[in-house]
């Protein structure tokens, strides 16, 4: 019971995430693209044949919650092998974990344990869910450069694609929003379609046509 309660705890706030993250006011518009686009592609290391046509929101507070969890969970990691090879005793494991002198921290060493590993697990999930949120897009023709977030403070991964390579993918039990999800050819994703730089980039990557194409206009 207690595990399936820890289970929809980890998707209620992956849902919350991304809430917050789709309806967060856009003021990704054209213009501001032009601005910064220059200072994006320096920072990614992306040469000028790149154009930025996607970011995603709240990339200042990602860096900081990616690093944090990478931090947290390796220190608590260490920390439940460090007390399961040499402070766990099965003689005392029905007594109080107690830290210093007179701080309870859990009934029992197996309680101890468990919160410890629900700690690492719920991390783990939210870092999973980070993973797969794209802060940028580059496009170049039909291949594109996906920028992920790394593990640590300023750290980025990179994924090209193909124009072919990109497609919906439908709604899981664990990850219920289906509007947001995307493979990028072999990895999937997580992109906000309100934070594209202009509606036909989205458009083109759905439809494998732009949207003001003669191609693409309906015909009465």
């Amino acid at each position: 019971m207690n595990c399936i309660r820890l289970f929809k705890s980890i998707q209620r706030s992956q849902y919350s995430f991304l809430q917050t993250a789709k309806y967060a006011i856009n003021f990704n518009h054209p213009i501001k693209f032009s601005e910064t686009e220059d200072r994006w592609k320096e920072k990614d290391n992306v040469s000028n044949k790149w154009q930025l046509i996607y970011k995603g929101p709240m990339e200042p507070s990602l860096k900081f919650l990616s690093a944090y969890i990478t931090f947290s969970t390796v220190t608590i990691g260490c920390s439940a092998i460090y007390y399961a090879a040499f402070q766990f005793d099965v003689a005392t494991m029905n007594d109080p974990v107690v830290l210093g002198e007179d701080v309870v921290i859990a009934n029992s060493a197996v309680e101890c344990l468990v919160y410890l590993g629900a700690f690492i697990i719920f991390h783990t999930a939210i870092k999973i869910l980070l993973s797969k949120y794209v802060v940028r897009l580059y496009r170049d023709g039909d291949n594109y450069l996906a920028i992920f977030r790394g593990h640590f403070f300023n750290s980025i991964k990179k994924h090209h694609f193909h124009l072919n390579d990109f497609r919906k993918l439908s709604p899981t039990f664990v990850v219920s929003w289906g509007d947001a999800r995307f493979g990028l050819g072999k990895k999937h994703s997580i992109l906000l379609e309100n934070y594209f730089k202009t509606p036909n980039d989205f458009n083109y990557l759905l439809n494998k046509k732009n949207a003001d194409s003669p191609e693409s206009e309906v015909k009465i």
